[in-house]
């Protein structure tokens, strides 16, 4: 689906996009800053620390005398990051018209000899979750791919909610999600149908849902209920999916909130695995960032196509 209409955004339009270090994120930045949209690119490591591709965006964009893309570090697991950045746009730009929440983590640990084993391609074993197994997940990183990628990307929404209200267009909120969000992949119907229904469906419920799969790892009991392949990163981006239609409903009239998955994207985070590049990633999550003002909310789309949770 492409963005209809006439273009609504101009360069006093504000763009906040997390994790834009590197892979899908920096392309998300620069893309939305070559549109003329003002954006404020975040990460988690102070500006001296980043890539040196975000380094060299940067000071492109400061040779240039482009005063549309202003960085700023923000650690959305932190609450004190948060509360910091809260602050500096109060008083840097006051509002927030997009809002890309692409911060996120995967720790599971790739089991390489299993696959040479099962003769599985590793160049599509972690873009291909039709094939389950592979990765060993502990309690410790479970929970901090948890804590980052449904927690933080929550805290920092629910934060910026005042600024978004204040959007004249109608705020977009996107999640970018993946395939291995997909509710088919978690093996419990029950589990299932409390991430999909939408009558009843309350941040309580996506929280039972995430404690009871730190329990069963902890404990490891009844793992056959969850994904097999990255459970933690799964798991995490289905609530993340379940509370972005929530907040959709919330939000009726004022946002637009979708979920997308970028496709299999050659990053960090997929060992350069996958098919896409970064920019051909990022132009799927900026296709949704900037759709019309009668565009979807509360939708899921798989790279173009509007899909199922």
């Amino acid at each position: 689906m492409e963005a209809k209409g006439s273009e609504w955004w101009s360069g006093e339009t504000v763009a906040v996009v997390t994790g834009g270090n590197r892979g899908i994120g920096l392309e998300v930045c620069r893309q939305l800053a070559d549109k003329g949209l003002t954006v404020i690119m975040t990460a988690r490591q102070p500006q001296e620390q980043l890539s040196v591709p975000a380094q060299q965006f940067l000071q492109e964009a400061a040779e240039a005398k482009r005063k549309n893309v202003i960085f700023h570090t923000l650690d959305i697991t932190q609450q004190q990051s948060v509360l910091d950045f809260v602050d500096w746009l109060k008083l840097r730009v006051g509002l927030v018209d997009i809002l890309v929440n692409n911060a996120a983590i995967q720790k599971a640990e790739v089991h390489w000899k299993f696959m040479e084993h099962n003769n599985v391609d590793p160049n599509t074993f972690l873009s291909n979750f039709d094939y389950g197994g592979g990765t060993r997940e502990s309690y410790e990183s479970a929970k901090e791919c948890i804590d980052t990628n449904y927690y933080g990307t929550v805290k920092l929404t629910e934060a910026l909610l005042p600024f978004l209200r204040l959007s004249p267009h109608n705020a977009r909120i996107v999640m970018v999600s993946s395939i291995a969000g997909l509710l088919c992949y978690v093996r419990d119907e029950g589990l299932r149908k409390q991430l999909s229904e939408t009558e009843g469906l309350t941040e309580q419920k996506i929280d039972g849902v995430l404690n009871l799969f730190l329990e069963d790892l902890k404990s490891e009991k009844a793992m056959e209920k969850w994904p097999l392949k990255l459970p933690a990163y799964s798991i995490s981006k289905a609530s993340l999916n379940a509370y972005g239609r929530l907040l959709a409903l919330q939000l009726n009239g004022v946002a637009y909130v979708n979920s997308v998955h970028p496709g299999a994207v050659k990053t960090n985070m997929t060992d350069s695995t996958g098919n896409l590049s970064p920019i051909e990633g990022a132009e799927n999550v900026v296709r949704v960032a900037l759709f019309s003002v009668d565009g979807p909310s509360g939708h899921n789309f798989m790279e173009c196509e509007d899909s199922q949770f």
